[in-house]
């Protein structure tokens, strides 16, 4: 049985290749800025999630003080609790334990945009060189870190210095180089600095004595002080 034998389709709505070439580019720049969408969330998602980070690590060092009449810890040899530091974001393992026992967690001292930090190798450093030291993803100005220039270490909440509380930085993002690289702080270990994007820094999360905590923008941040390493000189930024 035939139906409609005579008739002749003519499909005028068919779809050419070119269509299906123009419908594949849409979809693929769609998928494009949905990619850089995405990436500008996320990043956006560790920001907030590194700065409670720090909001946790002020409450506790607020706590801290308010047992110690003020004072922040000293790790220049005058409390004998605590073994000298030199770099930034080393922290005394006897310190750590009294701001864990302040409700602190490992987790808390690493800033998510860089999880690879947050590993055995750094948190029990002390165990590779001896002393009492940690490896944080965050870098503290607390008085007697050895190779943090005196004048901007901080020893107490109630600061004497001429800036106000809340332009008085107290930690920071891990942001340094070696050279023009972000990619490379060259200690015992390589690492590289919090936030990056490629091979740049989009910037930092800034602890303010006042506890509050801002995002700095990297093309806001300066050099502020150096350290030496095996690989040379490495330079810190906020």
């Amino acid at each position: 049985m035939k139906c409609f034998p005579s008739k002749t389709w003519n499909i005028t709505g068919a779809i050419r290749p070119l269509d299906v070439a123009a419908i594949v580019c849409v979809l693929g720049v769609l998928a494009f800025l949905g990619m850089i969408g995405m990436s500008h969330f996320k990043a956006r998602v560790l920001r907030v999630q590194c700065q409670g980070n720090l909001m946790k690590i002020g409450e506790s060092l607020n706590l801290y003080a308010g047992d110690n009449h003020g004072q922040l810890p000293d790790f220049s040899g005058g409390n004998p609790r605590y073994s000298p530091r030199n770099w930034p974001w080393d922290m005394d393992t006897n310190f750590v334990s009294e701001l864990e026992a302040k409700g602190l967690n490992r987790e808390v001292f690493y800033c998510p945009a860089n999880p690879a930090m947050n590993d055995d190798r750094h948190w029990n450093f002390w165990r590779v060189v001896g002393g009492q030291i940690r490896v944080a993803g965050y870098g503290f100005l607390f008085k007697g870190t050895g190779m943090v220039p005196p004048n901007l270490w901080v020893s107490k909440l109630e600061n004497k210095n001429p800036a106000a509380p809340a332009q008085t930085e107290l930690g920071f993002d891990a942001t340094a180089c070696l050279g023009d690289d972000y990619t490379r702080i060259q200690g015992l270990w390589i690492d590289r600095s919090n936030h990056m994007k490629d091979r740049q820094p989009l910037g930092g999360n800034v602890l303010c004595l006042d506890q509050h905590v801002e995002w700095r923008d990297f093309s806001r941040m300066q050099v502020r002080f150096h350290t030496f390493g095996p690989g040379g000189v490495i330079d810190w930024s906020y």
